[in-house]
């Protein structure tokens, strides 16, 4: 990724890296493969599109297919590509290979499959709002174990060790299994991610994710202030591994929306995305035990996902196309709609301290 870098980097002040990928389509999440030399995009489309980002300009690849709905979580060990989608379906890909793919379970989920997750050596973790936690053999892609939550899941996360996994639901319950028993060992509660609004239940843990040392479990979503048009605002908590919070980052307003994504840095901070109403969403990067981020990039119309190179030093960020109209505006007597698409931007990333 160094070929990508401007010559004098502002290390207070992320900057833009060329023009930005342009797929013809929405991106729920980005991700770079371990090496550093893919970055994977899932997409509304139902497929997963890769570039070649090794040298002076990204090169695009072929889409690895394989996928119905729309492709919501990507999970990386080493090469192999772990994709989930809204239909259910779990598939397995080899970024590196000429044809990528390598097995899918049709139905690993009832409906929509919200997360994914692996460690190196261990199991492929999936949730979804069937309200199960299930675990597949990497290698074939045969379920190993099931612990059934009876909730709404949406978001799933190993610990580094593989030992330990988390799964966030709707209602800002966030549970603790041991692996691979099943066994739980702790509820940890964040409930004012979760709100009732009427006859509408908004909010829930859209994100998880565990420092690169174990020992802090970052929960992400936002605290609502209302349904139907949601106005909420972007909420980030750390918890210690017994569940005792730590602290916390919140937006500003409620127009900020949801905490979208999170990556961790190998600084110790917390690189995030969040989406809100239009012109609201940006990246930015807090430092556990601080009270605000300590660098922030945008406004774009929404930010989706924000995926970090191995090194730290370079960040992907997929956004939404400038002038977005939501349910898009129609064009001519036939009632098309223009897409919105995800146009994926490069950046620097500022350094801590």
């Amino acid at each position: 990724m160094t070929a990508l870098q401007p010559k004098k980097a502002d290390p207070t002040a992320p900057k833009e890296l060329g023009k930005p990928l342009t797929p013809p389509t929405q991106v729920a999440r980005v991700r770079f493969s371990p090496d550093g030399k893919v970055l994977v995009a899932a997409c509304f489309d139902g497929t997963v599109r890769r570039w070649d980002v090794s040298g002076k300009e990204p090169a695009e690849l072929t889409a690895i297919s394989g996928h119905n709905g729309w492709v919501g979580g990507l999970a990386f060990a080493g090469s192999a590509l772990f994709s989930v989608d809204s239909w259910g379906r779990l598939t397995a890909s080899d970024v590196a290979a000429k044809e990528p793919q390598l097995w899918t379970v049709e139905a690993a989920h009832d409906g929509w499959a919200r997360g994914v997750s692996v460690v190196p050596g261990s199991e492929v973790a999936t949730c979804g709002k069937d309200g199960f936690v299930r675990l597949w053999n990497p290698e074939t892609g045969k379920r190993v174990a099931e612990f059934e939550v009876k909730s709404d899941l949406l978001s799933v996360c190993f610990a580094p060790d593989g030992k330990t996994l988390f799964a966030g639901d709707l209602f800002g319950v966030v549970r603790e299994f041991e692996v691979p028993s099943g066994k739980l060992a702790r509820t940890i509660e964040a409930l004012e991610l979760y709100k009732l609004d009427r006859i509408q239940d908004v909010g829930g843990v859209k994100n998880l994710m565990v420092s690169a040392d174990g020992k802090t479990l970052f929960v992400a979503g936002a605290e609502p202030k209302s349904g139907g048009f949601v106005q909420c605002v972007p909420l980030l908590i750390a918890f210690d591994r017994t569940g005792k919070r730590l602290s916390q980052f919140k937006g500003a307003n409620d127009n900020e929306g949801y905490v979208t994504d999170l990556a961790w840095h190998p600084d110790g901070c917390v690189a995030g995305t969040t989406s809100g109403q239009p012109g609201q969403g940006k990246f930015f990067f807090w430092k556990p035990g601080e009270a605000a981020a300590f660098a922030t990039g945008g406004k774009h119309p929404n930010c989706h996902s924000v995926a970090l190179a191995p090194k730290g030093d370079v960040m992907a960020v997929s956004a939404t196309n400038a002038n977005s109209s939501g349910n898009g505006r129609v064009k001519g007597t036939g009632g098309d709609y223009p897409a919105n698409t995800s146009p994926i931007q490069m950046w620097t990333v500022p350094k801590l301290g």
